[in-house]
């Protein structure tokens, strides 16, 4: 057993609405006592000073997006629907060490902030890949945080999900957007869609391999999902498994 003693942090207790001082000391991962400043510690224990620290239970970032941290500052006053046009060339063509560094990089950012889990809606362009799940769950490991991995899917293209945007593109556009000859833009529209299985499948697989802090799950991506991601969203709830 290993013992380590925080002495003289602020430690909140926010049913009392207080953050008074006070010393933790911790039986390996677990707290064994919470008591005033100077409290008798074990010999053999590690000393950290907290003074001018806050001390609270760890934040949960509900929202983020591992994939955007090396893309920090490449717009400015986008609206969502610039920046969700703009994520391919802002996030693609990145090896595995730059999905690596881009989720860790945003891990070390949250830890500092007092975040010690988060839920991770991630992107690769086109698709998900096992690959890549790995190295953001690896990097969460790595930092010391606990991840819910979910690979944002889509069953309709960014294009058919605002109105009225593929028609009003001109034809050499609509030709690049789809990679398919304009025929008829409905038509179009639907070559478009990154199937929703195939993602689905990828976070599957990744939660199969995965043996880190990191869980693997599906997100909707908005504004472009319908039934389908939703139902596939959903056969992988734990609530929907019997596995703990």
């Amino acid at each position: 057993m290993s013992h380590t003693i925080v002495r003289g942090g602020l430690v909140l207790d926010i049913a009392k609405g207080t953050a008074e001082p006070a010393d933790i000391l911790t039986e390996d991962d677990t707290i064994r006592e919470i008591g005033p400043p100077g409290c008798p510690a074990p010999e053999s224990a590690t000393e950290i000073s907290a003074a001018r620290r806050l001390l609270h239970p760890g934040l949960v970032n509900a929202h983020t997006h591992g994939h955007g941290n090396l893309a920090k500052g490449m717009g400015d006053c986008w609206t969502l629907e610039l920046l969700l046009a703009a994520a391919p060339w802002i996030t693609g063509n990145r090896n595995t060490e730059d999905k690596y560094l881009s989720t860790q990089l945003g891990a070390v950012e949250m830890v500092l902030k007092g975040c010690t889990a988060c839920y991770d809606l991630s992107f690769e362009w086109p698709l998900p890949t096992t690959e890549g799940l790995a190295q953001a769950a690896a990097a969460y490991a790595d930092v010391g945080m606990r991840a819910v991995v979910a690979p944002m899917v889509a069953d309709r293209s960014f294009y058919e999900a605002i109105p009225g945007l593929l028609d009003a593109l001109p034809p050499p556009l609509q030709e690049c957007a789809c990679r398919q000859p304009r025929r008829r833009s409905r038509r179009s529209a639907a070559r478009c869609r990154a199937g929703p299985a195939t993602a689905i499948g990828y976070a599957r697989q990744s939660r199969r391999r995965s043996r880190t802090t990191a869980r693997m799950r599906s997100s909707p991506a908005v504004p472009r999902w319908r039934g389908i991601s939703m139902s596939g969203c959903t056969a992988m709830s734990p609530s929907r498994r019997s596995r703990r």
